[in-house]
């Protein structure tokens, strides 16, 4: 990544973790999460659960984590962003463990889009 390119490896990587434990957060908060920035961070960094906190919430920010972990290995690399990464992403971040033949994890979804009124 240009941008931290003649900062030390350590500092670098530092900020990476802040960043993704930040993003994590909000992304997740937005949705609804109940875990603090802290208990986020500790969650990623140590792989604990957080007491009474719901296992819900724990699955999201791992997932979020990964997902953007991901993202970063991407931007690395320079790789182009090809349908195998997007199902890599989806996968990370799925936190259900529902089979759905219609909105398979890791694959494109084979329902139409729509939208359905009820009328009495």
């Amino acid at each position: 990544m240009k941008y931290l390119e003649g900062l030390d490896n350590d500092v670098k990587q530092n900020l990476l973790a802040q960043l993704r434990n930040l993003w994590t957060h909000t992304s997740t908060a937005i949705e609804g999460n109940t875990l603090t920035l802290g208990e986020t961070a500790f969650v990623i960094e140590e792989g604990l659960t957080v007491s009474g906190k719901p296992l819900k919430d724990h699955e999201e920010v791992v997932g979020h984590a990964k997902a953007i972990d991901l993202i970063y290995e991407l931007v690395q690399q320079s790789k182009e962003i090809v349908e195998q990464g997007l199902f890599k992403l989806h996968k990370a971040i799925q936190t259900e463990r529902i089979a759905d033949i219609y909105k398979p994890v890791g694959a494109w979804k084979v329902e139409p889009n729509g939208t359905v009124a009820v009328t009495e």
